[in-house]
């Protein structure tokens, strides 16, 4: 009876994970419906987040949300297309360029971008964590600048 327990809890894990979506890799994501207004939030006050730039000594982690990849809208859904990116970074260039600047100009930062491969002009705002972990909202790498 046992075996027969252990064998049916086997298929279930196993078909529970054939059945579950694929995961997307934390590494780089696109905007989904529920990170557009972190996404425009880290567009707008990225003059204020240059400030925290300096204060930051370990980059324990990098995040990186790619804002110029199509999305096709879901049914009642509010998903910007990338333009409106594009336009806001536009809008808010002193504070975008100010980001920029900062995250080269710390040590720390500039490291974690070579890391990772990012190029500062590709990068429209940013999240700061307490910890200093980062999360990016760049343009790719084929359309680098807004």
């Amino acid at each position: 009876m046992t075996r027969v327990r252990t064998l049916a809890f086997a298929l279930f894990i196993g078909a529970g994970s054939l059945l579950a979506p694929p995961a997307v890799p934390a590494a780089l994501a696109q905007v989904g419906q529920m990170d557009v207004q972190l996404a425009f939030s880290a567009i707008m006050n990225a003059g204020t987040r240059a400030d925290r730039v300096k204060s930051i000594t370990k980059v324990p982690s990098v995040g990186v949300v790619r804002l110029d990849v199509p999305v096709v809208p879901l049914m009642g859904s509010d998903v910007p297309s990338w333009q409106e990116f594009k336009i806001m970074v536009q809008r808010n260039y002193a504070g975008v360029s100010k980001l920029r600047k900062a995250l080269m100009a710390n040590p720390a930062t500039r490291a974690a971008l070579a890391k990772h491969r990012i190029d500062p002009s590709q990068i429209a705002g940013a999240q700061i964590s307490s910890r200093g972990s980062l999360r990016l909202y760049i343009f790719s790498s084929w359309n680098k600048r807004p």
